[in-house]
């Protein structure tokens, strides 16, 4: 017995001495703990952690050594819910990318409102402004500004095989058809990230509907599946599939695999932001690259973003000052421009001064100059969760289900939301 108490009085003393030992390891005295640089948290999809980004980043925290930047990113295709449950259990980061619509449907009371009070606010161009706010108010800084949607192609192969530019469906499938007896994919989809899948069919969704369609749709008078033109749309999209114009590997593909193989010069069309054009002259300056409307009806429309991109701080977070001095940083033209010009998106602030490329110049001065746009469905459903709708297309492009049957599928969750948020016409 006597034995059997020196062992456990052995490590107990033992215990004792390692916990003295940890503890004596990671006491800081309060100069030390003064001393540490701040952590700001900054969250943000993934697609957006890009190399022009964290090139600011770096440089910020060499210009500023006591706050070191942390990003955390999140796979795109589980950012809306995630950035939601965050919210709901208090565990916003300092600092988040979103969009207007989501910091509406996360709600406001989560983040700092922003005013005339911080020196950016008065340098905003008034359209990127009004475009962010909720109900007057603004919530982040602006970083987002106008950019279009539609299918970005590879102008050599249109030029080496004597294509036009299609504007409906017959002659999309026509220009199809030939790009595929070259041996080439015709249109690159990465049905994997769920949010590259529907852009094909919102872009001819919002060339067709009228705005009194759209009030129509969002007071409660008329449902989605009660649209026929819908159902056409995506039962053309679909066709495309089942002509094999469309690479076979689509529901395991990526956006990054699109990038490549669009950069490589194995397909010759892709529906996407024109982000997508830098992150192709990235993997290849020699690519020459356009981006045309989505073909439908002849109607020639582009559809834009007008920008509703911001970086937004948390109200719980601990380091609210911090993070205003960063976003009063990032606001300066100089940064702005490598930000604005990185994603290929127009001014946000009045004093920069970057210069438009070719491509995007060709686009401004034929569309959005001549107000020949239209807007992305995502703004016209700002504040809408449409991660169903997007899963329900592809399980559609897969052959699990038939074009009626996304709508009606829509038109539930559409409801649930707009009770839930209630609505007028949905009570």
């Amino acid at each position: 017995m006597k034995i059997r108490f020196m062992g456990v009085l052995t490590v107990l003393l033992v215990c004792l001495v390692l916990v003295g030992c940890v503890g004596e390891k990671h006491v800081k005295t309060n100069d030390e703990v003064a001393n540490e640089p701040v952590v700001l948290t900054f969250m943000m999809p993934q697609s957006h952690d890009k190399d022009f980004l964290q090139g600011l980043l770096k440089e910020y925290e060499k210009e500023n050594p006591g706050c070191r930047i942390e990003v955390q990113r999140i796979p795109d295709n589980q950012w809306i819910d995630l950035v939601k449950s965050k919210a709901a259990v208090g565990e916003m980061p300092d600092m988040i990318r979103i969009d207007r619509g989501l910091l509406e449907e996360v709600g406001t009371d989560h983040f700092v409102e922003f005013g005339e009070k911080e020196s950016w606010y008065g340098r905003i161009i008034e359209e990127q402004k009004i475009n962010k706010e909720i109900e007057g108010h603004l919530f982040g800084l602006p970083i987002g500004s106008v950019s279009s949607v539609g299918i970005i192609y590879n102008s050599e192969i249109f030029e080496r095989l004597n294509l036009s530019i299609p504007h409906n469906m017959e002659e999309f499938r026509t220009a199809c058809e030939r790009i595929k007896e070259e041996g080439l994919i015709p249109l690159y989809t990465s049905d994997k990230d769920s949010w590259t899948t529907p852009l094909f069919f919102s872009c001819m969704a919002v060339q067709l509907t009228e705005n009194h369609l759209w009030e129509r749709l969002l007071n409660n008078q008329v449902k989605w599946s009660e649209v026929p033109e819908f159902e056409t749309m995506l039962g053309e999209i679909a066709d495309l599939y089942k002509a094999g114009y469309t690479n076979p590997d689509s529901l395991e593909a990526t956006y990054e695999g699109a990038v490549d193989a669009f950069a490589s010069g194995k397909t010759a069309m892709y529906t996407s932001g024109q982000f997508f054009i830098q992150d192709v002259i990235k993997k290849n300056p020699e690519r020459e690259v356009m981006m045309m409307p989505v073909p439908y009806d002849n109607k020639d429309l582009l559809a834009v973003l007008s920008g509703p991109g911001m970086f937004a701080v948390s109200k719980d977070s601990e380091h609210i000052e911090e993070a205003r001095h960063f976003l009063e940083w990032f606001s300066t033209p100089e940064h702005m421009d490598v930000f604005n010009k990185g994603w290929s998106h127009m001014p946000v602030f009045k004093d920069q001064k970057m210069v438009l490329n070719s491509w995007q110049q060709y686009l401004y001065d034929n569309y959005i100059s001549k107000n020949k746009t239209v807007s992305e469905i995502s703004e016209v459903l700002s504040g809408i969760n449409k991660n169903e709708f997007w899963n329900n297309q592809r399980e559609m492009l897969a052959g699990r289900m038939t074009a009626r049957q996304v709508l009606e599928e829509w038109d539930r969750d559409f409801a649930e939301q707009m009770k839930f948020k209630g609505k007028t016409g949905w009570q």
